[in-house]
């Protein structure tokens, strides 16, 4: 274990050794906020004598569960994460995403490895109300919730284009997220992964001019597809070879790939397979609002797709004209037959939109 780091520069305050252990200890068993002992109790972790941590995926491939993951691998993806994205020591990051699952711990564990300076926040929907204007952020990941919010506003939208580089992962991109962050300064990527392969593997530049449509996987990640055309993932540093993902993807060249969508979200209507996420970058142009494409059943077709978005009522002729709109850029079978709307999408703990809940609670106003 000589080789796992013990040293970690924590808002500017440096602590190795059985100071780090201390204040560790002292974090995870304090009356400190729920988000700091929940830090505290990783390192705690990453300081013991296991050559595991101990994890809860996020249920992207199937349902949650505790799993294992190497330490030194997860050293291997900070590694890997640093060279692809140029990070060095001195630089500054921000951690404001939970520390009990992977994207979390992987911030404390590239500031450990590439000896960067965290700055942690509460990982709450507006994680930039906490930094001062004047502080200097070289790298953050955000899921994409944060972004949305911290563009609401003129003070959190100057203080996000100052990052240097910011990763945006835990769910996919929407459309309107990326329409809004692609002229922004600073390099800001989606990233592509999951718990399982200790988060990503390849990225996506979204804003500048190497913006692209395609992920590149990080060095030494191979790529493939499996009957379905889902992702099927080697990465040298995870134990166990393969991993088989439920992402639908199209592979470009041996190192980038286009990503379709997910192969649970898809649509079967009247025996037709329509991908909810290739619909919704058609029309993300149309709606100013966050949205999401989703099934209903219909007894004649099996399913139809709906347009859910979050949004105050919206008057039923400017509903009937978002519709028209729709049927001129969308196939008969794409063009959603019905728009639900809620004032608040419900999400999960990691920030994704929970899909399935947000259109129950949204047909719950509509009956």
């Amino acid at each position: 274990m000589s080789t796992i780091p013990e040293m970690l520069t924590l808002n500017g305050q440096n602590y190795s050794g059985d100071d780090l252990r201390n204040h560790a200890d002292f974090l995870s068993t304090s009356s400190a906020k729920v988000w700091e002992q929940s830090l505290g109790k990783f390192l705690l972790q990453w300081l013991d004598d296991r050559d595991y941590i101990e994890v809860m995926t996020s249920g992207s491939t199937g349902a949650p569960k505790l799993i294992k993951l190497c330490k030194k691998a997860m050293l291997a993806s900070a590694a890997l994460t640093g060279e692809f994205l140029g990070l060095h020591e001195g630089q500054t990051a921000l951690l404001c995403l939970r520390v009990e699952y992977i994207a979390g711990m992987m911030m404390v564990v590239r500031a450990m490895a590439l000896r960067m300076n965290l700055v942690a926040v509460p990982p709450d929907g507006y994680p930039l109300d906490y930094i001062h204007a004047n502080t200097k952020i070289d790298f953050a990941a955000m899921v994409p919730a944060q972004v949305y919010n911290s563009l609401k506003t003129e003070e959190s939208r100057q203080k996000l284009e100052s990052f240097g580089t910011l990763i945006i992962g835990g769910a996919p991109v929407s459309p309107d997220i990326e329409k809004l962050v692609t002229r922004l300064n600073g390099k800001i990527f989606a990233t592509f992964g999951m718990t399982e392969t200790i988060t990503h593997i390849a990225l996506r530049r979204l804003n500048g001019k190497n913006r692209s449509d395609f992920y590149t996987v990080l060095s030494g990640i191979t790529i493939e597809t499996d009957e379905r055309g889902c992702l099927v993932t080697a990465v040298p540093h995870i134990e166990g070879g393969k991993v088989t993902t439920n992402d639908l993807v199209n592979i470009v060249s041996s190192t980038t790939f286009r990503w379709l969508g997910r192969a649970d979200h898809v649509i079967n209507c009247g025996g037709k397979k329509l991908i909810p996420e290739e619909i919704e970058r058609k029309i993300a142009h149309l709606i100013s609002h966050r949205f999401f494409i989703a099934p209903l059943p219909d007894k004649k077709l099996g399913e139809i797709p709906v347009l859910v978005m979050e949004t105050m009522p919206m008057p039923e002729i400017a509903m009937e004209e978002l519709l028209n709109q729709l049927m001129t850029r969308l196939s008969k079978e794409e063009t959603p037959r019905v728009i639900l709307q809620t004032g608040k999408f419900e999400e999960t703990e990691n920030g994704k939109i929970n899909r399935k809940e947000s259109v129950r609670i949204a047909m719950r106003k509509e009956s």
